[in-house]
């Protein structure tokens, strides 16, 4: 049996991970965009990035490495986009801003023109799964044996 406890720490996991996942769209379309540009992303930040996503999706990290794995990949992008200068960064920031304060609405990421590139690769952010499950125990019930 689940207790009112463990419900609200699924309620705050699962937000962190809905947040998480909208930095992670923005992160998608910075490093496209950076392409875009003609910046030289490293395919060791492309690898981490698809690492992000499985932790997310997976539902079987904490927060905190999920947080991690995310500010290390912001902070290897911003470094990279620090050529482009400080107009161009800022806003990205305002939108890793935004996905952190859950202000970008997963289900309008194709809305942002920002992260238009990436939206076929969110859908699964939008996902409306209940407020005290998470995502996996929500999709595939059986899964979460091994989350525990």
């Amino acid at each position: 049996m689940v207790t009112t406890v463990q419900q609200d720490e699924r309620k705050v996991g699962f937000e962190w991970l809905k947040k998480f996942g909208m930095k992670w769209a923005v992160l998608a379309a910075l490093v496209v965009d950076l392409w875009k540009r003609g910046v030289r992303v490293p395919s060791a930040v492309n690898e981490e990035l698809k690492t992000a996503r499985m932790k997310i999706m997976s539902g079987c990290f904490s927060p905190c490495e999920v947080g991690c794995t995310l500010g290390k990949l912001e902070g290897q992008l911003v470094s990279l986009g620090a050529s482009l200068g400080e107009d161009y960064l800022r806003p990205w920031f305002d939108l890793l801003g935004q996905a952190m304060e859950g202000r970008i609405d997963p289900g309008k990421v194709s809305d942002i023109p920002a992260l238009k590139p990436i939206a076929n690769d969110c859908k699964w952010l939008a996902c409306r799964c209940g407020e005290t499950a998470t995502l996996t125990e929500s999709l595939h019930p059986e899964a979460t044996e091994g989350c525990r």
